[in-house]
């Protein structure tokens, strides 16, 4: 009986070990692989281990908040970029491995949660959004501010920098100084009320919409 387990186990390993790298490292089952591109992760051993990178590093982005959108935000946008990978990469190994790199590089982002598209006013008939979206190649942030419904010739303002430890993006544009300020699901746009300033209103609350993402430039 004994013997007979021993052989088993024997059997198993060598089977394990008979199985291509990326089989072993994938952060899904590849016995059940059913899409080319699934195909391809499992068949690439760089490919494969940058997958599973992936998946711990999205696991860990969504207790970056406890509460609030985040959870619900960063989750479709996690299924909008594998859209996307399937569609845009379809089996090609070298395009997969450059956009898991990247996706690797957003989801490990220093300032990963300030990170989304926020909302005031209501699109499309009277709101105006922000974008706010990795900087390369340091851990600040880029903010992009439209009209809604569509970023087509109507941005408003542009501006990069750090956000500081009390969640402050201090910055220029257009010779006004501007404030950002980030919570867990607003930013709050202040700046001086002058003419050159002017939106309306010295201060703007901005609200995240977790079913849009800038990083997907949708």
């Amino acid at each position: 009986m004994n013997r007979v387990a021993s052989w088993v186990g024997l059997a198993a390993l060598l089977c394990l070990a008979a199985l291509p790298a990326g089989a072993r490292a994938a952060s899904f089952d590849c016995a059940k692989a059913g899409t080319p591109t699934e195909r391809a992760i499992c068949k690439d051993p760089a490919v494969s281990k940058l997958d599973e990178q992936v998946a711990a590093a999205f696991k860990a982005a969504q207790g970056l908040w406890p509460a609030g959108n985040w959870s619900s935000y960063i989750r479709t946008e996690q299924r909008n970029w594998l859209g996307d990978r399937n569609t845009i990469c379809k089996a090609d190994a070298a395009c997969l491995k450059q956009d898991y790199e990247r996706r690797l590089s957003f989801l490990t982002h220093p300032s990963l949660k300030w990170m989304g598209r926020y909302v005031a006013g209501k699109c499309p008939a009277d709101g105006v959004y922000l974008d706010v979206s990795q900087s390369y190649p340091d851990a600040g942030i880029g903010v992009e501010l439209y009209i809604c419904p569509n970023s087509a010739g109507n941005m408003l303002m542009q501006a990069e920098g750090a956000v500081d430890a009390s969640g402050k993006l201090s910055f220029e544009d257009a010779g006004c100084p501007r404030t950002l300020t980030f919570t867990q699901d607003t930013a709050t746009l202040s700046f001086p009320k002058t003419e050159r300033c002017a939106l309306g209103t010295d201060q703007r609350v901005f609200r995240r919409d977790p079913a849009k993402s800038p990083y997907l430039n949708e």
